[in-house]
């Protein structure tokens, strides 16, 4: 499935076909939208499209717009809702958008942001609204041009879960269909057989006293689900010098106290409150599912708060990253008379 927070695969498969293609972005809005800033279409020349900017209210006219400017190879500006030239398209929630079509985005620029996205490492495309010329940021502190947005593409969020039993396989499933990257490794046969029930792969966890798993990194989310926890030190081990920006394992408060206790032996003590445990948000779960919508609800408050952050080794960056440069105000229409760069 590919993630809503980054349509740059589809970009490129509907490239692949010989279509056209133009990006849509949502640069701007007035009173609330049901997007964020740095949101994305994706809309190829025969129609076809993939992400939404609204609740599905406007979706059909965005897609129109988008065909009109790849037919006429400009790129352009539009607005819908408050403020519209188009009286006939309101937004329910009564907000105002400013969206950017850009028609223009070669391939070679965004191939540099797949292979970015497939290193896991943060890339940032920056869009000049008055030229549609186009430059790709790997530096966060690089100072931006004027009349320039920039939007960053991130690594796609990871959840990486160990354990056994059904509670394994039902977050496995929830994780997949919530957009996160699942990758799931267990010592048992039943369990990874349930996973590929679902249609996950998982993995064979091995050697107990050094398992080995992927590496993670700041975009990944960590979960332990082992009944019997013989498994968890050399694997929190791991997990607490990496920079993963949750971990949680499963097991009461008692078991929890235990835990921390063993950690403490193992010189740990300093870096074992970072471990959620009992994992999961307190919603009297009693179900596998229940027990996945726990975890995975408090794997996104995480994801989500900046608070949470503060003092922490782990900085997950935060989707739709998005800023936008001053500049003088363009015209509904065409903001760029800049010709497609499609061979």
């Amino acid at each position: 499935m590919d993630s809503l927070e980054n349509l740059i695969t589809s970009f490129i498969s509907y490239r692949e076909e010989g279509q056209r293609v133009a990006l849509v972005t949502l640069i701007g809005n007035t009173s609330s939208s049901p997007r964020p800033l740095g949101t994305q279409m994706v809309v190829s020349a025969d129609g076809r499209s993939v992400g939404y900017l609204t609740g599905g209210c406007a979706e059909s006219a965005i897609v129109s717009e988008a065909i009109a400017a790849i037919g006429v190879g400009h790129n352009r500006q539009v607005r819908l809702g408050v403020g519209s030239p188009y009286i006939d398209i309101q937004l329910p929630c009564g907000a105002g958008i400013d969206l950017f079509i850009d028609v223009g985005l070669c391939d070679e620029k965004v191939q540099q942001i797949e292979s970015c996205r497939q290193s896991r490492s943060p890339v940032a495309l920056d869009t000049s609204m008055v030229t549609g010329e186009h430059q790709i940021v790997l530096d966060s502190a690089q100072a931006m041009a004027p009349g320039v947005f920039r939007r960053w593409y991130l690594p796609r969020r990871r959840l990486l879960i160990m354990g056994k039993g059904p509670n394994t396989a039902a977050l496995a499933s929830l994780g997949t269909a919530s957009d996160y990257e699942v990758e799931v490794f267990s010592p048992d046969r039943d369990t990874r057989e349930a996973c590929s029930r679902e249609g996950i792969t998982a993995g064979v966890l091995k050697n107990l006293q050094s398992p080995d798993f992927p590496s993670v990194d700041a975009g990944t989310a960590a979960v332990l689900l082992f009944h019997e926890h013989d498994w968890e030190p050399s694997i929190l081990k791991t997990l607490l010098a990496s920079e993963c920006f949750y971990i949680g394992a499963l097991g009461s408060q008692k078991t929890h106290e235990q835990r921390i206790v063993q950690l403490q032996t193992l010189g740990l003590g300093q870096v074992a409150g970072r471990i959620h445990g009992p994992v999961g948000m307190e919603i009297q779960a009693k179900t596998p599912i229940e027990i996945a919508i726990s975890i995975l609800a408090e794997i996104t408050l995480t994801y989500r708060s900046t608070e949470s952050l503060s003092g922490q080794a782990a900085q997950p960056p935060k989707s739709y990253s998005f800023s936008i440069s001053p500049y003088t105000t363009v015209e509904q229409g065409d903001s760029a008379r800049t010709s497609t760069s499609y061979a």
